[in-house]
């Protein structure tokens, strides 16, 4: 099978676990700090987030760098990116907004607190990573989105260097992983604080140099032809690595190559023809709902929250109750997904490439 045309099953059920990993994780994070939230296996440090920027930047290069002898459209790269992410964007600010006017019209206006108008408007320009006043308040995991947009904007020039080095693609990815190593060294010298810390302030730099390991791992998968067994194993080592790396803070750049080795292990076990658990129709379908999990799991834990407070019932973090705010989260996903996601997203493509059609048919005209 041409390789520029495989399709990477084991990625997209990747994508519903860190989601929900990280949606997990939250409960305890919002509500029971010191406690619950601060279980080691829960937090394991930066695994979950800087996994995802490795994976974005493989993906994309997958799409995009198979097509490299054609122009980078630079216009069209952007509207598919904010047509992927923007409309959830919006509508989880929007409930979240909903949610503080009706808390004031209930009398409780205390709830806005804390909620500045500047902070509104940092994440509806995606500047919240880039240091932005107020961005850690409203949906405060939406940082990440904005640190990955930091990386789409930095994308064509990402391009350029994987076509330059193309013939040394192990190469390009020992220096992209040296780029992660060298910026979070600078960082903590001029900082005074890891690179993996950085989520509202300098968060743009750590989406933009770890998805740009992505990049060189994608690149680097052109190399990587191992046996499906062997991939497993490495798969393994992987996620395994970057979770140890997580937990004794060692550095993004080794939680970056572990979570690229396991991509790229998914990846040859797709290309291979075995497949995995993750490659699985229903992994698949839930991957598909992992943005939407991801983006309103906040919201919907603070409406169910006070939702609880309103008729009396305590809500005590574990393990039980945790799994329970998460499962609403992935039971709510689906509609959201179908109704909203996809049909926002095709709309926003479709009228730039009808606008693009329109404007090559006046210039032959």
């Amino acid at each position: 099978m041409d390789i520029s045309r495989q399709r990477f099953d084991s990625l997209t059920g990747l994508r519903f676990i860190l989601a929900i990993w990280i949606a997990y994780f939250h409960v305890g994070h919002m509500y029971d700090h010191d406690g619950f939230g601060a279980l080691p296996y829960l937090e394991l440090g930066v695994a979950r987030v800087d996994v995802f920027f490795v994976l974005s930047g493989f993906v994309l290069t997958h799409i995009y760098w198979n097509n490299r002898n054609r122009p980078f459209a630079f216009g069209d790269f952007m509207v598919a990116r904010i047509a992927r992410i923007y409309p959830l964007h919006i509508l989880a600010l929007g409930i979240m907004l909903g949610f503080l006017v009706l808390g004031m019209v209930m009398g409780r206006a205390d709830m806005a607190e804390g909620y500045p108008l500047e902070g509104l408007f940092a994440n509806l320009f995606m500047m919240q990573s880039f240091g932005a006043p107020g961005g850690a308040a409203w949906n405060f995991p939406a940082w990440a989105i904005s640190a990955e947009f930091a990386g789409y904007l930095a994308f064509p020039l990402y391009i350029w260097l994987a076509t330059k080095m193309k013939a040394h693609r192990t190469f390009f990815f020992g220096l992209c992983l040296l780029n992660v190593y060298l910026v979070d060294q600078v960082h903590q010298m001029l900082l005074h604080r890891e690179l993996s810390s950085s989520t509202m302030a300098w968060g743009a730099l750590r989406g933009a140099v770890v998805m740009l390991a992505g990049v060189g791992a994608r690149v680097a998968f052109e190399d990587f032809k191992v046996s499906g067994f062997r991939a497993g194993l490495y798969a393994l080592a992987g996620a395994g690595g970057a979770l140890l790396a997580a937990m004794n803070h060692v550095g993004t750049a080794f939680v970056a190559a572990g979570g690229a080795l396991m991509i790229m292990s998914l990846a040859r076990i797709d290309a291979e023809g075995k497949g995995t658990f993750l490659a699985h129709p229903t992994m698949c379908a839930l991957g598909g709902w992992s943005y939407a999990i991801f983006i309103l799991h906040v919201p919907t834990f603070m409406i169910m929250k006070n939702a609880l407070d309103i008729v009396g019932i305590p809500f005590v973090v574990n393990a039980w109750t945790s799994l329970g705010f998460t499962l609403v989260v992935v039971a709510i996903a689906y509609p959201i997904h179908k109704l909203i996601e996809e049909p926002c997203r095709k709309a926003i493509r479709g009228g730039w490439e009808k606008r693009a059609r329109r404007s090559k048919e006046a210039q032959t005209a």
